[in-house]
């Protein structure tokens, strides 16, 4: 062999060769399970199980994907744990967690601890190929991986329309979990690519929606508000919802109070006001500029959602005092449906009067 040859395969070694090599280890089990760990991104802990918080991102594998805070106490910074079932030579399923150890009495190959960044390529790579939860589970965990971004590499799969939907949406969940400005002008990209699917400009729209949005995010939605279509306008509501702006909930509040929207959209927008994070003093000025009958109706829904005195008090006002009796009897029914020993004091009063 050649110097020149042999300094080339030195050079390559350290990044393509190890990453192959992994595949290589997998591929060799022709039956069985083949298991292996790997150093988990800053922020990430599990419950060694299913549950994955990362941030305001709650995950539980493999269907469960939101934003929130969570009370679960136990959550483990690491390591990730992959487990890949091997038949005949293929692979057949694929399991992901974070956290806790393996049962040492499983009859399984154990590869041991192996680089985060060749997980996360082969598991990158696993993911375009399986099918269903396997490929959620495989994404999953390239995702998780410490020392690389694949914000690049999951917008490449957002925007490939050959892939399967649930993996092009998925992976524009997890750019949003980079958090960092190279994630968010992806993001903001493929909001405004048209020649993209509403489904994928809409999770990227969600995937905006943060705690910390400023203002600034916020005018930037209400710039492409009047050209989006019923449905991204929608994804826009619930996205602008998450910021304590109060430029967010004046501009909800406008969108539900203007007669040229339709009904939809206003109910929409009221929805969205109620479940984020505007104030509810917002929300009972709001019943004021509602003269339409079915606004007021779902005004009693909205109203019902939210858990506090002030909300409570607007809703048995509106049970009294409504000039159409059934939106009166609509602000009864939740009424009913709360466990406020006030609401129920409420309505015994009135059955018993």
């Amino acid at each position: 062999m050649s110097y020149h040859r042999l300094v080339a395969l030195l050079l390559l070694a350290p990044s393509t060769l190890v990453a192959q090599s992994l595949g290589r280890q997998i591929e060799a089990v022709r039956d069985g399970t083949v298991r292996f760990s790997y150093a988990a991104r800053p922020g990430l802990c599990g419950d060694g199980r299913e549950t994955v918080r990362s941030g305001e991102t709650i995950v539980v594998l493999p269907s469960m994907y939101g934003r929130g805070h969570s009370d679960v106490d136990v959550c483990f910074t690491g390591p990730v744990r992959v487990a890949i079932g091997r038949s005949h030579g293929e692979s057949v399923s694929t399991r992901v967690h974070v956290g806790g150890r393996w049962n040492s009495s499983d009859d399984a190959t154990d590869l041991g601890v192996v680089s985060a960044p060749d997980a996360a390529r082969y598991l990158l790579d696993e993911a375009t190929r399986a099918n269903g939860h396997n490929s959620v589970y495989a994404l999953a965990g390239a995702v998780f991986a410490d020392s690389i971004d694949l914000t690049s590499d999951l917008a490449r799969i957002a925007r490939d329309q050959a892939m399967k939907r649930e993996l092009r949406e998925r992976s524009v969940f997890w750019i949003g979990t980079y958090e960092d400005a190279t994630a968010l002008r992806t993001l903001r990209r493929l909001v405004t690519e048209e020649s993209l699917d509403d489904d994928i400009r809409g999770a990227a729209i969600i995937a905006l929606g943060r705690d910390d949005m400023s203002d600034d995010d916020v005018a930037w939605f209400r710039s492409l508000y009047p050209n989006l279509s019923p449905k991204l306008r929608d994804n826009v509501f619930l996205a602008v919802s998450r910021s304590d702006s109060p430029r967010a909930s004046r501009w909800l509040s406008s969108v539900v109070e203007d007669t040229h929207e339709t009904e939809h959209t206003r109910e929409q927008a009221m929805f969205w006001l109620g479940q984020g994070r505007s104030p509810t003093q917002d929300l009972v000025r709001l019943y004021e500029h509602l003269p339409e009958t079915t606004l007021r109706t779902h005004y009693t829904f909205v109203l019902s959602q939210r858990r506090d005195r002030e909300a409570l008090d607007k809703l048995i006002d509106v049970a009294q005092h409504d000039a159409d009796r059934s939106v009166r009897h609509q602000a009864l029914f939740w009424l009913g449906q709360s466990k406020d020993p006030r609401a129920l004091a409420f309505i015994r009063d009135l059955v018993t009067r």
